[in-house]
């Protein structure tokens, strides 16, 4: 938790070095597994394209209702992924910190191959463990392959309590995994729905 300078200015702390990042590791309060430490950069560490695809077949996609997708795998001669579909992936490297939020990123080698890697979802809540899903769109067929830096995560420290921790949908989630949107509007079945989604169901 960042700290208050005795003058009550501004917070102390911020964004991690890679150099407090391999510390945090060592003293537990990150978790990057497997961890090699020739994949941090001055102040981020780079996460790797795991194995398994999942590929967007529903033709429409309704927020009330869950999607259809085909299972697809990375082998060693790699996949190639196509303009025009959606997928998903996931990290191969399990993160988490009771202590510091995180956010993830594109690196600009694979920026460069106009790889998009993730869409909107970056945020990583204090508390979560588990594999991170990505979102990956390309512009041209790309062949992509597992193990590769495929991307960054940075770790800031926070203003106040991290409470509550993340505990949600996701927590401990592994290999790519599917929107659960439908599950928090089914939960809101129990209270007044908004207008849009009283017009949806009727």
């Amino acid at each position: 938790m960042t700290d208050l300078p005795e003058d009550g200015g501004m917070p102390i702390g911020g964004w991690l070095s890679g150099a407090a990042i391999s510390a945090e590791v060592a003293n537990g309060r990150i978790v990057i597994e497997p961890f090699h430490h020739e994949f941090l950069n001055p102040n981020s560490y780079n996460y790797t394209l795991g194995a398994s695809v999942l590929r967007l077949t529903s033709q429409e996609i309704d927020l009330l209702e869950e999607e259809h997708y085909e299972e697809l795998t990375v082998d060693a001669a790699g996949l190639v992924l196509h303009p025009g579909e959606c997928y998903l992936a996931h990290t191969q490297e399990t993160f988490g910190s009771p202590t510091f939020a995180a956010l993830i990123t594109g690196r600009s080698s694979v920026g460069r191959k106009f790889v998009t890697n993730h869409v909107t979802a970056g945020l990583i809540d204090v508390g979560f463990l588990g594999q991170i899903t990505l979102e990956v769109i390309v512009q041209r067929p790309t062949r992509v392959y597992a193990g590769i830096p495929f991307g960054q995560i940075f770790w800031f420290s926070l203003y106040g309590e991290p409470s509550p921790l993340y505990n949600g949908k996701y927590q401990a989630q592994s290999g790519p995994m599917r929107s659960r949107l439908h599950q928090d509007l089914a939960r809101s079945l129990h209270s007044p729905l908004p207008v849009c989604i009283e017009r949806q169901r009727t």
